[in-house]
């Protein structure tokens, strides 16, 4: 009996909220009445500057050609008033996209590929249920207005919207090439073709996140005059160091899940209207051996793990491909104005930040408390829609809504009330910050927290002879949720107390006051060994009265990958290693060495009573593939007068 209740409920709680859903969906996006709504700008809010005349949408996808023959799906989404489809020319929203412009998430089997990806067991019964009451079939497709909740706004107050498969993926012919130029010269001439269209007024806006967002960049550096400005919502300045070998260590969580999310895109790809029998779905697909080049390059990364590593052509995919900074001086010249989006949980934490630095256009920097899965989503701690809709209103519509008369950065500190956690500024770094060290201390004798139980100090140690002797533990791990692998759901970082249990920390005491960390930490560790080779992992985190430990943030760096250079554009001076295998250093057999990296920035208020803790590991299991030494090696972390381990925190006065 009991099982049956449980089956019945399985459908009855999705199709409740699903019908929630609906009802709101209605009372939200109703037509307002003219003249019902006061006109308000400003930060995260937005209301009549660009009224709603439309009430629906119709959606419509076909082929467009590129100069060298290459056939491109699309789909275009038009506001319709009663079932009337806008006909005057309008402002566009363009997303150039390898992750499918349209899913058709069931196959003829029933299979829902999403499970692939983790959803919550309610997905799949949710989405058949759409499937089955959305009329003329559009619930068995989930196309741009479904995944860009937003959009659905920009649509109805007179925008058209057009989503476009890129070569080889979707249901595009052609092979995909990762190539800057490329892309750009590929971006360009589908701009210049929408811009010809008799629903287009010639006004182009680019969306999209991660690889979708850096395609807007491409698109910008051509200076295209149809492209009017970008919506970026995070992506890399640097994709070696940023995402893939964080600081040289390879990281095995979002490689796995990337090959799966991509593999899943492609299983959805959707034809286009004329291919009712999908015939031309299957030729694209026959085009690429019916695989997933995105899913494939995966499998790639280990042949190159250094940043000047070449491919079997020759090609030096990191420098040449996987890089931004290359086009800044095009995208400046362009003049393109950007409203770039971050999270401090995003995969590309620390680049969007660099990307702003070395921006000249007209920008803006929006920093959300979230991570690559929900860097585009609505949530609590801010109306996204809003923001994306005074940006586009301003360059498209040229509606005076004084988006550019703010301060151009908005950043959510964590730690405090809602109502108070949202702050602006001019410039970045912070001018108020005061960097200070927080120098690694001996162990006390309280209660066992970690192996060490160590401390901090404000002042540089006095002891000619001080260090904290560790065996590696390589069980020590973040947990299965980690933001790196938060592409499709989001993070879940568990209580650090039992990983610092088995790991070295060095905690302050209970703090009489507040303390706001905001900005980039730097940490300079010495170490001795005689392991050839270690990957040293370093988090902050905030301890409360019960000894629970908070995840913040965190830096890594391989060993052999310490060499310091400049970097090759702005990064507020921050530790950069050039990853060449040829400037790789072997470790000093039980001599004392020097590793200085920053860790991912952050902007958290510690409260009083709590204390600030920096952990020390050599392995984040199941996320980062450290190799695993057997006998498990001995480090000896220093912090002695001549050798003095310490973390530098932009405290926020």
């Amino acid at each position: 009996m009991n099982t049956k209740i449980m089956k019945v409920m399985r459908i009855i709680i999705p199709l409740t909220v699903f019908l929630l859903l609906i009802a709101l969906y209605f009372v939200l996006h109703r037509p307002a009445k003219a003249g019902a709504l006061q006109k308000v700008s400003e930060f995260g809010k937005y209301q009549g500057y660009s009224e709603p005349v439309y009430n629906g949408s119709k959606r419509t996808s076909d082929y467009l050609k590129l100069s060298d023959g290459t056939r491109l799906a699309y789909d275009l989404i038009l506001p319709t008033k009663d079932g009337v489809v806008a006909e005057k020319p309008l402002p566009t929203l363009f997303k150039y996209t390898p992750y499918d412009r349209a899913w058709t998430p069931f196959d003829k089997n029933g299979h829902f590929a999403l499970s692939e990806l983790g959803m919550p067991w309610y997905y799949g019964p949710m989405a058949r249920i759409r499937a089955l009451v959305m009329p003329d079939g559009r619930g068995k497709i989930m196309d741009a207005l479904w995944r860009t909740e937003w959009l659905v706004d920009m649509v109805n107050s007179g925008y058209a919207v057009i989503v476009v498969d890129r070569p080889g993926t979707g249901a595009s012919f052609g092979v995909l090439k990762g190539d800057s130029e490329i892309v750009a010269h590929e971006t360009d001439e589908i701009l210049n073709w929408i811009a010809a269209q008799k629903w287009s007024d010639g006004n182009i806006g680019m969306f999209g996140d991660s690889i979708q967002a850096q395609i807007q960049f491409r698109a910008a550096s051509t200076g295209n005059p149809h492209l009017k400005a970008i919506l970026p919502a995070t992506t890399w300045m640097d994709n070696y160091s940023a995402l893939v070998f964080p600081g040289g260590v390879p990281d095995k969580a979002i490689a796995n899940i990337y090959a799966k999310a991509n593999e899943a895109f492609d299983q959805m790809a959707t034809p286009v209207d004329q291919d009712k029998d999908g015939i031309l779905l299957a030729q694209a697909r026959a085009e690429r051996q019916n695989t997933s080049a995105l899913a494939e390059a995966v499998g790639q990364f280990d042949n190159i793990p250094y940043r000047d590593s070449l491919m079997e052509d020759g090609t030096n995919v990191w420098i040449q491909d996987e890089t931004l900074y290359p086009l800044i001086d095009r995208i400046n010249r362009s003049g393109v104005p950007v409203y770039l989006i971050n999270g401090w949980y995003d995969i590309y934490a620390r680049d969007n930040f660099l990307i702003y630095n070395n921006l000249t256009a007209p920008k803006r920097l929006l920093v959300r408390p979230t991570d690559h899965a929900g860097i585009e989503s609505p949530s609590s701690d801010i109306d996204y829609g809003a923001e994306a809709h005074r940006w586009f209103d301003y360059w498209l519509k040229g509606i005076d809504n004084g988006i550019m008369d703010e301060p151009p950065i908005h950043y959510y500190l964590q730690g405090v009330a809602k109502t108070q956690a949202w702050q602006s500024t001019d410039v970045w770094p912070l001018k108020n910050q005061v960097l200070t060290r927080y120098y690694l201390g001996q162990g006390e004798n309280s209660s066992e927290v970690s192996v060490n139980n160590g401390t901090t100090a404000l002042l540089p140690p006095a002891s000619q002879e001080a260090f904290d002797t560790y065996i590696i533990d390589y069980t020590t791990t973040t947990g299965d949720k980690p933001h790196w692998s938060a592409v499709a759901m989001p993070h879940a970082y568990p209580n650090m107390r039992s990983n610092d249990a088995k790991a070295l920390t060095y905690t302050t005491l209970p703090l009489d006051g507040a303390i706001e960390v905001t900005g980039h930490p730097i940490v300079h560790i010495w170490l001795s060994t005689s392991a050839p080779d270690l990957d040293v992992f370093v988090y902050l985190e905030e301890v409360d009265g019960n000894g629970n430990s908070t995840y913040i943030t965190q830096g890594e760096l391989r060993a052999s990958h310490r060499a310091l250079d400049q970097a090759p554009f702005d990064n507020f001076g921050l530790p950069w290693p050039n990853h060449f295998q040829s400037e790789l250093l072997p470790i000093p057999a039980g001599e004392p060495d020097a590793l200085v990296f920053d860790l991912l920035p952050t902007a958290w208020r510690f409260n009083p009573g709590s204390r600030m803790r920096i952990t020390v590991a050599f392995a984040d299991a199941g996320n980062f593939d450290t190799p695993i030494l057997n006998p498990a090696p001995t480090v000896q972390l220093l912090r002695e007068s001549n050798y003095p381990s310490y973390i530098e925190l932009p405290i926020n006065q």
